[in-house]
């Protein structure tokens, strides 16, 4: 029995972008509505929102001036549904010291040389970014960038940069956000307090209508200081309010070992009322967890503590942590010196282990990138990703 087109477009709107572009090749029509139909655009990009990231990039945690290796890995690698093309892990590569600064449901930042751009690697599709100010004038700097697509008009994104009001100290940073329909960085009167702290800009989680960055635990404070225990800071796009949230006591206490990491990650599906925040402390080999379960008050729910060997991974001690994540609200990613590990943090999966994949880093410390494939575009202007695999191949011979 024949479908109407109207069904037909429904039920391929909820498919990752791969899968419906694998159909025009097969039919003209579905060719047609991929790459011309903005409905069916916006509407994939909508669904997409309500979908799980199944991939990932990971590449190493060094600073942003220098290019870095990047790998590309499905985060279930027995059904890869979802996923970028040969061609656009090539153009990472032959471009120029490239590396990924963040990612948002389809859509990724990245950084080359001097220069920002927005792309898509699905449509292979790029919007290149005017260079700030701040990096013309401080070249080699890791800009503090944050890009976020959980908006419902699918040509709408928010990219905002935050600038230290002095490069080496300071309590407050100065927002800019990217005009998508100027072209232009434009300023955002409110200043972010961010406290004594270097925070974590390449980690955050829009939440509330506010970004919230973890700050660094670094012992360099003296126990006299308000923010000498590490704590989360919160910037409201709309009112321009700053906000201090702490972290649980068991979390600070001994927070300035060396051996201490910490990270916060969004926790909950989308659009489920239990959406909050997760921070994950890695201290000593431990993983421990915790839900922020009353965002007013600053109360947290510890849900997991385990040592890494507890957790039946099969390598030989020491075993050696060189990075996490948490995807998706309701899963612990985390690399070895080889390999790389989910670990189950609700419902059906909790505290289940599955062995992903293997990664080429060794005990570099590893970034992930969380990816999901959608037709999202980058916005006007956007074009054609430059076809630089011959340009650099042929410099190379």
């Amino acid at each position: 029995m024949d479908m109407p087109d109207d069904m037909i477009l429904e039920i391929f709107s909820w498919l990752p972008a791969k899968s419906v572009c694998k159909f025009k090749c097969v039919n003209k029509f579905y060719n047609t509505v991929s790459s011309e139909d903005t409905y069916f655009i916006q509407k994939q990009s909508q669904n997409a929102l309500l979908r799980d990231d199944s991939c990932f990039f990971l590449q190493p945690n060094s600073v942003q001036r220098y290019g870095a290796e990047i790998e590309f890995h499905q985060l279930h690698s027995k059904n890869p549904i979802s996923g970028v093309s040969h061609e656009f892990l090539q153009f990472l590569e032959y471009y120029p010291s490239c590396r990924i600064v963040a990612s948002s449901k389809g859509l990724i930042l990245a950084r080359s040389d001097k220069e920002l751009f927005i792309c898509n690697p699905i449509t292979q599709s790029w919007l290149p970014v005017p260079t700030p100010d701040f990096l013309k004038e401080y070249p080699d700097a890791d800009l503090k960038l944050v890009l976020e697509c959980n908006t419902e008009d699918s040509n709408d994104f928010m990219l905002l940069l935050f600038e230290a009001q002095d490069e080496w100290a300071s309590q407050c940073h100065d927002l800019k956000f990217y005009s998508i329909k100027e072209g232009a960085w434009k300023a955002i009167e409110a200043s972010f307090f961010t406290g004594c702290r270097p925070l974590r800009f390449d980690m955050h989680v829009y939440h509330r209508k506010a970004f919230h960055f973890i700050s660094d635990c670094f012992p360099f404070l003296c126990n006299k200081c308000p923010h000498f225990r590490p704590y989360i800071m919160a910037y409201n796009i709309e009112d321009g309010s700053s906000r201090m949230l702490r972290i649980p006591k068991e979390a600070r206490a001994g927070s300035h070992d060396l051996t201490c990491q910490m990270g916060i990650y969004k926790w909950g599906k989308s659009p489920s009322s239990d959406q909050s925040i997760c921070l994950v402390r890695l201290r000593k080999k431990v993983f421990t967890v915790w839900v922020l379960t009353d965002y007013e008050v600053n109360k947290w729910r510890k849900i997991l503590k385990i040592r890494v060997k507890a957790m039946g991974t099969k390598e030989e001690d020491p075993i050696i942590i060189t990075g996490f994540t948490v995807m998706n609200g309701d899963r612990l990613i985390f690399t070895t010196e080889k390999k790389i590990y989910g670990y189950g943090l609700r419902q059906e999966i909790y505290m289940k282990l599955e062995e992903i994949c293997e990664h080429g880093f060794g005990r570099d410390a590893t970034r992930f990138t969380a990816y999901s494939d959608t037709l999202r575009p980058c916005g006007d202007g956007a074009a054609k990703l430059p076809l630089l695999q011959q340009q650099y191949s042929s410099s190379l011979v």
